[in-house]
């Protein structure tokens, strides 16, 4: 299996949004050259041979003023999110609260909601007796180090010792060549204005824009399970993360080889 991680908006008091959310897109390895063809022949169709490689990045045309000014680019979202609801995917996400203050990034643990994310990959993977490969977004910088902070997670944490059915290396792309990647950002795009915006309160807006994001999130939302611990705790597909949840002890994550 493959698992591609993007996020929308980054967990920062000063950052703009007030919802960040974490996603994971997740399919067969086998389903991967197919989809970046459906995708592709969108694309194509929508926009043109020259501009058939076009990124789909969510704060570019998951916005009002493509949805009311750039009819091709309105139409390109529909057409994807109308793939994504024929698409045998498995979506997850988490989603922050603003951080009040800024979250260490010195420090080695890896940050909750990348945690909270292997937690439901890692679920997923015991019920289909199968190996996974995590794809993230960038360069491995990102958080302080977020490439060794994944892995040392993994290798070296009870919990993430746990996970054997996650390669241990995560894997850091190039979101303009990666489709899962494109899908993970506009599934974590579509999440946080759906959040931002409190349409789990009112999800027949008036707005025509908020109303085609309470669409794409229920296809989201379709494609998102919710399951459980060995242990049997729940783990719900799309998670909400409270905001204190950003300063843990590192108590709750000590690695094995580190121990007093």
């Amino acid at each position: 299996m493959l698992v591609f991680i993007d996020e929308s908006g980054h967990p920062h008091p000063n950052d703009p949004t007030t919802c960040p959310v974490l996603a994971a897109v997740c399919f067969h390895e086998s389903e991967s050259r197919s989809i970046s063809r459906q995708l592709f022949g969108i694309k194509r169709t929508l926009l043109g041979d020259e501009r058939a490689d076009k990124e789909l990045k969510a704060n570019e045309i998951l916005n009002k003023r493509t949805f009311n000014r750039r009819p091709e680019l309105r139409e390109l979202v529909e057409e994807v999110f109308d793939q994504i609801q024929n698409l045998d995917i498995t979506i997850f996400a988490v989603v922050m609260e603003r951080p009040e203050t800024e979250i260490p990034r010195d420090t080695i643990y890896l940050p909750r909601q990348y945690r909270f994310i292997l937690q439901r990959v890692n679920a997923l993977l015991d019920l289909q007796k199968s190996m996974a490969f995590v794809l993230v977004d960038g360069d491995g910088s990102q958080y302080g180090g977020l490439s060794a902070k994944i892995e040392r997670f993994l290798n070296r944490s009870y919990e993430g010792q746990s996970m054997t059915n996650v390669v241990d290396t995560p894997y850091f792309v190039d979101s303009r060549y990666t489709t899962g990647i494109q899908f993970a950002d506009l599934a974590a795009g579509v999440i946080r204005q759906y959040h931002e915006a409190e349409l789990f309160r009112n999800p027949h807006s008036s707005d025509p824009y908020l109303r085609a994001i309470a669409r794409y999130y229920r296809i989201i939302a379709s494609k998102s399970r919710d399951l459980n611990t060995p242990g049997g705790y729940p783990l719900y597909g799309i998670y909400r993360m409270a905001e204190h949840l950003h300063y843990f002890d590192p108590e709750d994550e000590m690695p094995s080889g580190d121990q007093p």
